[in-house]
């Protein structure tokens, strides 16, 4: 988990540098799906408060299933969701995106998840992007370049030109 957050953080100074801002949110009982998700869109009312005026949730494993829940009640806020190696229970709503920007990234290897429960969130959905990762796990450890490549590609437009 610390390499995963560390990624992030990453991802979150890269973007940073681009005047996007980004802010990590932690739980205050993880596995609890409601819970989490409120935390999350306390979150996104944050940085709305703060002057966000377009939001983006990102969420690795259980966290995918958050922040899709997160973005179908916020509608007016985000506008966009990525997940990386999420698991499908918890996206039985996904449909309620309604057509806003989805990217999924899944490892091939992944050891606790199939792939195929990116696809099931995708299908669900009716729409977005599943990146297949040859050759990683769970953590998606060795992926930061493959990741980096789609969300310099993917965030500007899911933002709005950012």
């Amino acid at each position: 988990r610390a390499r995963g957050d560390r990624r992030h953080s990453r991802h979150g100074d890269r973007w940073a540098e681009r005047g996007v801002r980004f802010i990590r949110i932690g739980y205050r009982e993880p596995n609890n799906l409601d819970l989490c998700a409120h935390d999350v869109a306390c979150g996104v009312e944050w940085a709305r408060d703060a002057g966000a005026a377009r939001i983006v949730v990102m969420g690795h494993s259980f966290g995918g299933a958050v922040a899709i829940r997160t973005a179908i009640v916020m509608p007016a806020s985000v506008v966009g969701v990525v997940t990386f190696a999420t698991q499908s229970a918890g996206c039985e709503v996904a449909s309620a995106l309604g057509g806003r920007p989805l990217l999924l990234f899944h490892g091939d290897k992944d050891e606790l998840l199939p792939a195929e429960s990116s696809f099931m969130v995708q299908a669900i959905a009716g729409s977005g992007d599943v990146i297949v990762i040859p050759g990683d796990g769970h953590l998606l450890a060795k992926s930061d370049a493959i990741i980096t490549e789609h969300l310099d590609e993917w965030l500007p437009r899911a933002l709005g030109g950012a």
